[in-house]
């Protein structure tokens, strides 16, 4: 509710935060229901693990992104590349500044196997080369 309201107000990346945690809370519920709902608070996760990211709060964007991947249904790579793609690589990039280094590197490695074509793997790869 507090989405659709905020959503409708856009205003949505003010109370991302807030939304997104209020939602997560919930999230066995969403996965349950709907799955053209999961896709949103999966994109919701993303923007907030993201913005997390960019204020430097590595932590927090962790948490939202770890949420965001934990919802996306099997075969996701097959069926939503371009977000499977992103998502790791945010996660990654997060885990890196959070000291999760086992973590990060998981996430990277899924990202090498997966990723369709050198272009999509060289941020990962740099990323990889970088954060030793």
């Amino acid at each position: 509710m507090l989405y659709s309201i905020c959503k409708k107000k856009d205003c949505v990346e003010k109370s991302i935060f807030l939304i997104a945690s209020q939602i997560n809370h919930g999230k066995h519920i969403v996965l349950r229901n709907d799955e053209l709902l999961v896709k949103e608070v999966v994109d919701l996760n993303m923007i907030a693990g993201k913005k997390a990211l960019d204020g430097c709060d590595h932590k927090t964007a962790y948490s939202y992104l770890s949420v965001a991947l934990s919802m996306l249904p099997e075969g996701h790579w097959e069926r939503d590349y371009d977000t499977s793609l992103r998502l790791n690589f945010l996660l990654a990039s997060a885990a890196y500044s959070s000291n999760k280094y086992d973590e990060a590197e998981l996430v990277l490695q899924r990202i090498f196997v997966r990723a369709r074509c050198i272009e999509d793997k060289l941020p990962s790869y740099f990323l990889f080369t970088t954060s030793k």
